[in-house]
Formats: C-alpha cells, sequence, structure tokens
C-alpha cells in the first residue's frame, strides 16, 4: 500500500510538468507581445531602448540622520538604511548534542515531510508547523533546529525528540544550544563609551582593562548589547525577530548623540574593523549561549 508521503512524492513530476508548460506558455505570451512584427511597433520599441541605454547610473544616496532614527517607520526605506547600517539578522537555532544514532534512510520513510538527500549532505530534513520550524537530524546524534523565535527553536526540539523516542530511538540531550547573537550592525563613526556609562552607570558595564566594548541592558527585556568604541554593535538574547528590530531602534538615538569628537570621522574605513575582530567576539558571545541540560 503506498503512504500518503509517497504519494506526494509520485505526484510531484506531474506538478513539474504542469509547472513547465505553464512557464513555457507564458515566455510565447512575452515574446507575442514585446516582438510584434507591426513596423510601427518595432520602431518605437527601438527608441525606447536607445532612451533607456542613455538614462543616467543613479548612485543610492547616503540616507539622512532622521531616516535612520525612525529607521523601521518607513518601509520603502528600510532596504536601504539596513544596508547603510551593514544590519545582519541571525537565524533562532537550537542544536542538540546527544550520543544516539540514527539511520537516516529509516527516518526519511517514516517522519513526515522529511527529505533525505545523501549526495547533497548527511542529514534528513524535516519540516513542522506548530510551531513553524526547520530542523536536521545528523546520524552521528545531532539536532538541529531553526524557528522564528527561541521559544519556537526549542519547541520545535522538544517536539522532534518525542518522535524519535515513539519510533524507538533512545534520545537524550547532553547538551543544548542555542543562539546568543540576534543581529550585528555599525553606525558609519566612533563612540564615546565612557561618556556612556557616566550617563548610565546601572544599565551599562564598562571595563577596558577586561573587554574593548560595552555592555548595555536594555530596560524592560532580555535584550542586552555589546557596543565597541569603533561604532560596531552586537545584539544579544532577543527573543523574536520583532524584539531585535525594537532594540536597534531603541539603541540607535543614544548612539547618535555619543559621537566622539576626538576621533577623525574622515576616516570611516576604520570605523567598522576587520572582519577578524567582529567573528572573534561574535564567538565569544555565542558561548554565553551553551548550556548543559538533564532532559
Amino acid at each position: 500500500m503506498n503512504s500518503p508521503k509517497n504519494e506526494s512524492k509520485r505526484l510531484k513530476p506531474m506538478e513539474i510538468a504542469m509547472k513547465t508548460k505553464v512557464l513555457k506558455t507564458a515566455a510565447k505570451t512575452r515574446k507575442t507581445l514585446f516582438d510584434p512584427t507591426d513596423y510601427h511597433v518595432v520602431v518605437n520599441k527601438e527608441v525606447c531602448q536607445s532612451e533607456e541605454k542613455s538614462l543616467p547610473v543613479v548612485i543610492p544616496r547616503v540616507p539622512r540622520q532622521k531616516d535612520v532614527l525612525s529607521i523601521y517607520e518607513n518601509v520603502s526605506k528600510l532596504a536601504g538604511i539596513e544596508r547603510y547600517l551593514n544590519i545582519l539578522y541571525k537565524p533562532f537555532y537550537c542544536l542538540g548534542i546527544s550520543t544516539c544514532h540514527f539511520n537516516l534512510s529509516e527516518l526519511d520513510l517514516v517522519l513526515k515531510n522529511s527529505t533525505f538527500e545523501p549526495e547533497k549532505q548527511m542529514a534528513v530534513l524535516v519540516q513542522r508547523y506548530s510551531p513553524i520550524c526547520s530542523l536536521k537530524i545528523y546520524p552521528h546524534g545531532n539536532i538541529y533546529c531553526q524557528a522564528f523565535g527561541s521559544s519556537s527553536a526549542r519547541e520545535g526540539m522538544t517536539n522532534i525528540m518525542q518522535e524519535l523516542r515513539y519510533l524507538g530511538y533512545r534520545v537524550r540531550l547532553r547538551r543544548l544550544k542555542v543562539n546568543a547573537v540576534n543581529a550585528t550592525f555599525s553606525v558609519p563613526f566612533h563612540l564615546s563609551l565612557q561618556q556612556f556609562h557616566l550617563q548610565n552607570p546601572v544599565l551599562t558595564r564598562y571595563d577596558t582593562s577586561m573587554h574593548p566594548f560595552l555592555m548595555y541592558k536594555m530596560m524592560g527585556t532580555t535584550v542586552e548589547m555589546a557596543i565597541f568604541p569603533t561604532g560596531y554593535v552586537i545584539v544579544l538574547f532577543a527573543t523574536n525577530r520583532g524584539i531585535t528590530q525594537l532594540a536597534i531602534a531603541h539603541i540607535l538615538p543614544i548612539l547618535y548623540r555619543l559621537k566622539d569628537p576626538n576621533q577623525d570621522q574622515s576616516k570611516l574605513s576604520l570605523s567598522s574593523g576587520d572582519i577578524d575582530y567582529k567573528l572573534l567576539w561574535e564567538n565569544h558571545f555565542q558561548k554565553k549561549g551553551d548550556m548543559t541540560n538533564d532532559w
């Protein structure tokens, strides 16, 4: 008897064939619309093409300070401002490390919404929708779960472990690693962190003999931010993407009041540092997300 999973996989070639037919029909329609044989239409097309070639290349302007500070108020400007600030969002994930060994071919047959392509990677990919998450199950026992928030990633990890136990696997996590870094960005100027610490001694921790950054605690949330004098910022311990964006919108006006007048702002190429120090400190904070749990 064919399982629902096999039925869905057997219907995929038909879906592909239908999509191919639709694409070919659309291409034929486009050719009819944009390549007519009428002489006057052809002449008009050539004129339009010559005008397009003569259009100047528009260089994206640097956003105004007002635009940057109201970053999430105007969606039409969002992409340009996020690019200007080099904002990089990190996925929310859990990585469970266990001593259990999995038969990936067997899991692909019995788990719903699963895919196993050994020629690409030695892991079974699993999709779940309550909560929405993506999982990877590796043969040596590791399980990776990625979701839209930290709680969803943890719940997805718990649910897949229950499914695996129901299938007869004795899954017990020895270690659970969750992400600590949620986003990074850079403002294009140096910062006076000593001034910030003196103004906010309760919410900040700053000791240059220990670390080159200032730690800022955002009140009412779990979010902390590591702020470097170069203008580089690491957002930590947010619970979802909305909280991460709220933290960035909250800290930007503060950073713009902390421009260091003693630094040469014309040498902005030095303000973001090199990639090695960024990765070094991201890894440093990521280790804070490691926890040993008894499951």
